[in-house]
């Protein structure tokens, strides 16, 4: 009993002699499995510009063509290549090829800690615009940011001018 040879794609084994291996590497079966195997990991790209290439196949839109994915014509009905053209044209409409500056996220990571705000049950942190951090023993509610500078009269009794220009930050 000599060495076996089996071939995944077609999920066959075979005597091991290497002019039997070539025989079925060559057949037009292992071709179509290998390469509808590897279809399914090309991306559109490759797809689109193989197959806008290609006349349509006849026999396919029958479903009588055997070739499958060996076969020098193409699969695709018109509306799926078109399909893959705007997929394709969006796909690289939102690639940015420009990553943001250094100083960029850090400006955004300054206006972000600025204008952010969390709720604690147990504390408010505010940031004033001299950088000290201040931690209130209450939380702070978000209702009177709708009020702005105009408080409602139980309110006023405050001094919110002290806070006027601080960033109000609730850890949670």
């Amino acid at each position: 009993m000599g060495k076996k040879y089996y071939c995944d794609y077609c999920d066959k084994s075979m005597v091991a002699t290497q002019s039997i291996i070539r025989t079925h590497i060559k057949g037009v079966v292992h071709q179509k499995l290998v390469n509808e195997h590897y279809q399914q990991y090309k991306d559109p790209e490759t797809i689109l510009q193989e197959e806008s290439m290609k006349k349509p196949c006849t026999r396919f839109s029958r479903g009588e063509c055997k070739f499958g994915g060996i076969c020098r014509y193409s699969h695709y009905t018109q509306e799926q290549i078109m399909n893959l053209r705007a997929y394709m044209a969006t796909k690289s409409k939102t690639i940015d090829n420009n990553p943001p500056s250094f100083e960029d996220l850090y400006k955004k990571l300054q206006n972000d800690k600025s204008t952010k705000s969390s709720m604690d049950d147990k504390n408010t942190v505010i940031y004033d615009e001299n950088g000290v951090t201040h931690v209130l023993p209450w939380s702070y509610n978000h209702i009177f940011d709708a009020y702005g500078n105009n408080l409602p009269a139980s309110i006023k009794k405050f001094k919110t001018s002290d806070f006027s220009n601080a960033v109000i930050t609730n850890w949670g």
